[in-house]
């Protein structure tokens, strides 16, 4: 049996998304006692590997303490190596010898589902004379409509996605705006999907509104399963899993798309459309509530 602890405390308070004032830059603030979550767990749960997530965003100060504190050097990777979406990632493991993924060369039209037309058409688009034709492996903006806002802005599919958000406003809310088959257009959830390297109707089992959120919060798959296949584990072999902040359970994904299939795993989450999305995929993961449960006296895991 190997025990591995994965998870990404939420990136609120650290990112630059946050308004002027708010953002939290130093180890400390509810950012970090989430982070400590982690760490209690790391040291109780004793795991052979483990796994911590975060936005590339989070201050150089905050990055350098979450070195310390695993005593691991972090990894720098931007999923636009392994999908059609640029999202930089900060990774905290100890797992070796992981290299950087070769690129794929995706881009947002690789995961367009064909024929998808949006019924309120978007015309007042100001384009920026960009060439839409050039093979870009970047984020390739076009237009714009309205006052410019993060929501507003018109980017071309022969480049990469802007990055999924769980929030924001907009036309383009969460997922930017696109130039498809000469319609103006977000991307629906199955192409939200896609770009997180997710299969399609994953998030099937909540609302809409909230599965763009839950895909937005979420990991990329790919790139997750570029880092864990380095464990030197055999497929056969049982794994007892503890995953902190687990939104839709991408760990558990992962995980069985990697080969392993006896998994026991546990699930720290608090919102309840991942938790509903998650035991949708996978009805034996054992939920079990708030990350804050791991400071208790008397907290372990059943082996």
């Amino acid at each position: 049996m190997k025990k591995i602890l994965i998870g990404g405390s939420p990136c609120t308070y650290w990112s630059v998304a946050q308004k002027p004032g708010a953002r939290e830059t130093e180890a400390q603030g509810l950012g970090w006692e989430l982070f400590e979550n982690y760490l209690i767990a790391l040291e109780k749960f004793k795991p052979d590997f483990f796994l911590y997530e975060n936005n590339e965003s989070a201050s150089k100060a905050i990055q350098s303490e979450i070195e310390k504190s695993l005593k691991v050097k972090l990894l720098h990777l931007d999923s636009a190596l392994v999908s059609a979406q640029k999202r930089q990632r900060i990774y905290g493991t100890n797992i070796q010898g992981i290299e950087v993924p070769k690129d794929r060369g995706l881009k947002v039209k690789d995961i367009l589902v064909p024929g998808f037309k949006r019924e309120n058409l978007i015309s007042e688009v100001r384009f920026n004379g960009k060439d839409d034709t050039e093979n870009n492996n970047r984020i390739v903006r076009i237009g714009t409509i309205g006052k410019g806002g993060q929501g507003e802005r018109v980017y071309s599919i022969n480049g990469k996605s802007c990055t999924l958000s769980a929030n924001g406003g907009g036309r383009g809310a969460k997922t930017g705006l696109y130039l498809v088959e000469g319609q103006v257009r977000k991307l629906n959830i199955i192409e939200a999907e896609r770009l997180q390297t997710l299969p399609d109707n994953y998030t099937k089992a909540i609302k809409e509104g909230q599965r763009y959120k839950a895909v937005g919060n979420g990991w990329t798959a790919e790139m997750i399963i570029h880092i864990l296949s380095y464990m030197n584990i055999p497929k056969e072999e049982p794994l007892v899993v503890l995953s902190l902040y687990d939104g839709i359970a991408t760990g558990r994904y992962c995980l069985e798309k990697l080969g392993y299939k006896n998994i026991k795993y546990y699930a720290y989450e608090i919102e309840e459309s991942p938790i509903k999305c998650a035991l949708d995929n996978y009805p034996d993961i054992i939920q079990c509530g708030d990350a804050f449960k791991v400071r208790e006296d008397d907290w372990k895991v059943d082996l």
